[in-house]
């Protein structure tokens, strides 16, 4: 169970900090002159979109994750790793190839629409562009019962949101605490690591 929470935290801190999830409000924001708060209440509502499609998504994987538990138990447990490291490999494919597949909103296709076709074309933007990376740990947590299920819900979904709020209020007030651009240049990189690591780790150790 520890290992399902500390490794969900993680990814949910990760994605919560890569810029195509924060980045898009920013440019968007200042490019319509919004208020801090409507931006920010914008970024909400489109992250909530985008968490609520992942939890979906993780619903029916982490029942998919039941099913192999009850089943195959000890399968089950040899499942999670396997596929952080198949995910990871993958993202760094993607990295050599210089493809960006976290590239949610395209800031530059919704300037100059109405308030209210801008906030619905990124809610369902990011609707539609749910993370797959979190969905390793909802087939686990599922193997454990709801309760571990729920859990990892909970945590993705409060620790996305809150990272996706903090990041704009600091980008919006002019802070640059980290450069952007290589962050997001190199967003395939840091996630296929991320996930390769933690692959090893729930495999090797404990927790």
């Amino acid at each position: 169970m520890n290992q399902i929470i500390i490794g969900s935290l993680i990814l949910s801190v990760l994605h919560a900090l890569i810029p195509s999830h924060w980045l898009p409000f920013v440019t968007i924001g200042k490019t319509e002159r919004w208020s801090e708060s409507r931006t920010l209440m914008v970024t909400g509502l489109a992250g909530l979109a985008h968490t609520v499609s992942t939890t979906i998504l993780g619903l029916i994987v982490g029942m998919a994750g039941y099913q192999l538990s009850e089943n195959y138990h000890e399968l089950a447990e040899s499942v999670i790793p396997a596929v952080l490291l198949m995910l990871g490999l993958w993202y760094l494919m993607q990295h050599l190839r210089h493809q960006h597949s976290h590239e949610h909103i395209d800031a530059q296709k919704q300037k100059g629409k109405s308030f209210s076709t801008l906030l619905l074309s990124l809610c369902i933007g990011m609707f539609l562009s749910p993370c797959m990376e979190i969905n390793a740990y909802f087939l686990s947590a599922g193997a454990l019962g709801w309760q571990a299920l729920s859990l990892v819900a909970l945590i993705y979904n409060v620790i996305t949101l809150a990272g996706m709020l903090l990041m704009v209020t600091l980008a919006s007030r002019g802070l640059r605490l980290v450069n952007a651009h290589w962050f997001e240049h190199n967003e395939n990189l840091i996630t296929g690591c991320t996930l390769i690591g933690l692959a090893v780790l729930n495999f090797f150790i404990e927790f």
